[in-house]
Parts: C-alpha cells; sequence; structure tokens
C-alpha cells in the first residue's frame, strides 16, 4: 500500500470514526545457544469514534502469530485471569473505553492503559498495568507495548490556572480496578523463561532432610525435579481489585506528578510448590510455579524540568509489599523435612514438601535521574535507577542497593530516514550488561525496516545475566496505516 493512497482512503470514513493500524514483524538469529523463537508477526487495530464532542469511544485489537510461544494449545483469546498464556496465533483485547468530557470533568469506563511516570524504560511509578514478559527486551517500543489493558473506571477534573503561585494544568485524577489482572509470564520451554528458576540438574537429599549441590555422599539420594506451571486466577471480587491516585500539573519551568497505586501485584509473583517421594535410587519431586497474587502499595512522585541544553527527569516510588525473584537454588537450600515426613518420603508416600517464598513481598525504595539533550544531530540519554530493600530480606536476583545506568545513542541521517542507535542497561553490583545497538530505515512514510544484534552477560543469578545465552541478531519491520 502507497503513503499516498492512505488519506484518499481515510477521507471515506464518516468524521466520526477513525480506523488506524500497524503490522509487525520481528525475526530473530540466535548466537548463544539459547532456546529457539519463531518469526513472529503482530497486528493492530484501533478504531477510535467520537458520535459527539463530550463522548468518545476507543477500541484497540492485537493479534499475534509465532514468535517465542511453545507448547502452547493453539488460537485462542487472551484472558484477563491467567499469568501462564502462550496462544498463538491469539486475538487481545488491549484497549476498549469510553471517554465523556464535559468542562473541566473526564470519566472513562472500560479496559485502558495507565501511562505514569518520565523515566526511560519501565519507571519505578508505572506499575497500575501488567505487563506481558513473554519477550521482554526487543518488543516494538521496548516496555510501552508489553502493557495488558485492564478494566478501570477513572474520573478526572482539572483545576483552574494558579498564576500567582506559577501553577497551571493541575489536575486530579482517581482511578478504579474493579478486580486483579495479572501479568503474563513465560513458560518452561519458552525463549525468556528466568533461568534462574529452573532447579539446578546436579542435587542431592541428605539424611536430614536438605538439599545440597552433587556429588551425593554415602547415604544421600539424588534429587530429581519434575517443573511445570499451574494457573490460579484471582477471585473475581472487589478485594482484589485497587484504587490508582494521580495529580499531575506544571510549575514554573517544570512538570510534576504525585501518585498512589494499592491494588493487586503487577509485576511477576508466583509461588513454588512442591510434593516428594522416593523411588529405589532417588528422590522424585514434582513442583509447580503456581500463580500467585496479593496486594502492594505504591507511593511515589516525579519531576521534569529543563537545565540549559538538557531536560532532566527524576523519580522515586515507596513500595509496601512488592514481589522481588529469589534465585530457586536459595530456595532449595533453606528445605528442611522433619523427621516423621522424611521418614514417610523414603516409604515412596508423596508428602507435600515445604518452601519458602519464591517471589517475596518487601518494602523497598526505587528511584532514578536521567536527563537527554540534542547535540549537533546526536540524542544521547543517560540515567541512574536504584532499589533499596527495606528492613531484613533473603538473598535476592538483585543487589541491594541495586544500580543500574542505562544509556542511549542515537542519529538520524538521510532527511531522518536512516536512524542508528544503542541502548545499553549495566547492572552496577552483579556485573550485568544489555547492550542493543541497531539500524533503522524508513523506506516510505508507512514502512520501516530494523536490524539490530541484542548482547546479554553476566551471572547467572542477575536479572540480565541468566538470559546470557540468548544473545540474538534482531530483524524487525513496521508498517502503518
Amino acid at each position: 500500500m502507497l503513503a499516498g493512497a492512505i488519506p484518499a482512503r481515510a477521507s471515506v470514513l464518516p468524521p466520526w470514526l477513525d480506523v488506524s493500524g500497524r503490522l509487525y514483524g520481528l525475526a530473530i538469529v540466535d548466537t548463544g545457544g539459547g532456546p529457539r523463537q519463531r518469526p513472529e508477526a503482530i497486528g493492530t487495530l484501533e478504531v477510535r469514534v467520537r458520535p459527539t464532542s463530550a463522548l468518545r469511544g476507543v477500541l484497540e485489537l492485537r493479534g499475534r502469530a509465532g514468535g517465542p510461544f511453545e507448547g502452547g494449545p493453539g488460537p485462542e483469546v487472551y484472558n484477563f485471569g491467567q499469568t501462564f498464556q502462550n496462544y498463538s496465533p491469539s486475538l487481545e483485547i488491549r484497549q476498549a473505553f469510553l471517554e465523556w468530557r464535559a468542562g473541566r470533568t473526564e470519566v472513562r469506563a472500560g479496559i485502558q492503559t495507565f501511562a505514569w511516570g518520565k523515566l526511560d524504560g519501565v519507571p519505578p511509578t508505572d506499575v497500575v498495568n501488567p505487563r506481558d514478559w513473554h519477550d521482554p527486551l526487543v518488543v516494538d517500543e521496548f516496555f510501552e507495548e508489553q502493557k495488558i489493558g485492564i478494566p478501570a473506571l477513572v474520573a478526572a477534573y482539572s483545576l483552574p490556572d494558579a498564576p500567582r503561585l506559577d501553577l497551571r494544568g493541575v489536575r486530579l485524577s482517581l482511578g478504579w480496578i474493579p478486580f486483579a489482572v495479572p501479568p503474563r509470564l513465560p513458560l518452561l520451554l519458552e525463549r525468556w523463561f528466568p533461568p534462574s528458576i529452573t532447579p539446578g540438574a546436579a542435587l542431592c537429599v541428605t539424611m536430614e532432610g536438605r538439599v545440597q549441590s552433587a556429588p551425593c555422599a554415602d547415604g544421600e539420594r539424588p534429587l530429581a525435579i519434575d517443573l511445570s506451571t499451574r494457573n490460579d486466577p484471582p477471585p473475581r471480587t472487589l478485594a482484589t481489585g485497587g484504587i490508582a491516585a494521580r495529580v499531575s500539573g506544571s510549575w514554573r519551568r517544570g512538570d510534576f506528578d504525585l501518585y498512589h497505586y494499592t491494588g493487586p501485584e503487577t509485576a511477576p509473583n508466583v509461588s513454588l510448590q512442591a510434593v516428594a517421594f522416593a523411588t529405589d535410587s532417588t528422590v522424585q519431586t514434582i513442583a509447580n510455579l503456581t500463580q500467585a497474587t496479593h496486594t502492594m502499595h505504591m507511593t511515589g512522585a516525579d519531576a521534569a524540568f529543563p537545565i540549559g541544553d538538557f531536560t532532566v527527569r527524576s523519580e522515586v516510588a515507596w513500595f509496601v509489599d512488592h514481589s522481588y525473584l529469589r534465585p530457586t537454588s536459595d530456595v532449595l537450600a533453606d528445605v528442611h523435612v522433619g523427621k516423621g515426613k522424611r521418614e514417610a518420603i523414603i516409604a515412596g508416600e508423596p508428602r507435600a514438601v515445604p518452601l519458602g517464598a519464591l517471589f517475596p513481598p518487601l518494602d523497598s525504595v526505587e528511584w532514578g535521574i536521567g536527563a537527554d539533550t540534542l547535540w549537533h544531530g546526536f540524542h544521547p540519554l543517560l540515567q541512574l535507577n536504584q532499589i533499596f530493600i527495606l528492613g531484613s530480606a533473603p538473598r535476592l536476583l538483585i543487589a541491594n542497593p541495586e544500580s543500574r545506568i542505562a544509556a542511549t545513542l542515537s542519529r538520524r541521517f538521510l532527511d531522518d530516514r536512516l536512524e542508528l542507535e544503542v541502548r545499553e542497561l549495566w547492572e552496577i553490583e552483579q556485573g550485568a550488561l544489555y547492550v542493543f545497538p541497531r539500524v533503522s530505515y524508513q523506506l516510505r512514510d508507512d514502512l520501516w525496516l530494523r536490524a539490530g544484534y541484542l548482547v546479554l552477560t553476566g551471572p547467572r543469578d542477575s536479572v540480565l545475566g541468566q538470559f546470557r545465552a540468548n544473545d540474538e541478531v534482531v530483524f524487525q519491520a513496521r508498517m502503518t496505516f
């Protein structure tokens, strides 16, 4: 379809109706020996209607085929209750809401996404929408496209400007989320399932009922673990819902936001459950990664303001009962089976094994500051994020504190049709690194092509380093209509 044909085609629609969309293709060539990932096609259709000046409706549908999904049941529509979903081909209702405006008041009801925070990547305060983590690092538009639309009722009111206080555009917003919508996590066979969750292959059970690394001593038995995933959707009750409040505005030359969220945990959150029994030579364990849900709280703020030729953005979030991942090896190392249960297991009787939390809910503070500018055609961005766990905590996949430096450098050529870009994220304490250089070329106004190379390195027990076998060449294409 030629770019010049778009206006003519759109003109046949009534003025109150707008239809647009995009087609997105992704293919990778594995260079690190990681699990395979098939080529993927994603299509998005957006329909916007405005029957009156006060009323607006939005519908956004997304379809997928191929990609990282392995072992799924086939074609299906994504639901709002399950964590482990890997349908292909699939259909997703990402947004479907009605919006009514009258004067300074706005009310929006339906499936929608929230845009909180000002930092690059995943802003600390951007917690209202859960995300899809099946392909976490190279999805189109990176982390924004991972958001899952959730049912919500949002009311907003814009205050009059206060020139004496240099306050402008102050807006109060309150959202109600009627029930919990979990994030979507990759399954065991998929390329982006976290290897840190997979138990080590060489483990032994001691005479005292503890788990340790091989080789096995006299009297100890090898431990064989059969790991699987299981959905356990949260109940559709008001008790599992939440609220999301925001105050935004401008003061002098800067913009600011204040946030509060109390509601279902939207970060990855599963529990590890196991049943063990002994055979003649080994201890067999059937383990399930089971979907879990609990309530968390976040209070935060952000600001953006100019300093000379730079735009500076800062953000801070205080969490209560926020989930963070532990290495599974540590969870197993803490296992201690009492004498009575141990004797039953040795006799071949299946017994539940008590395991600690894989994603313990902890209190924390996450903050960040970043700056970007335009210099001789180059667009550099530098950002520092930190996570501090408050109080005592077990060893996590992140350090305490966890410091991350993110950087982006881009430059456009050939009347902005050619773009060279490199993105980097460095986990300082863990020594893990993510580097993604890529080149994009816009063939037409509605079509661009992109190629890049994703490099991941670091220790296995780190967020980025666990995927170090997933180095890959990335090919992308996108067409809009």
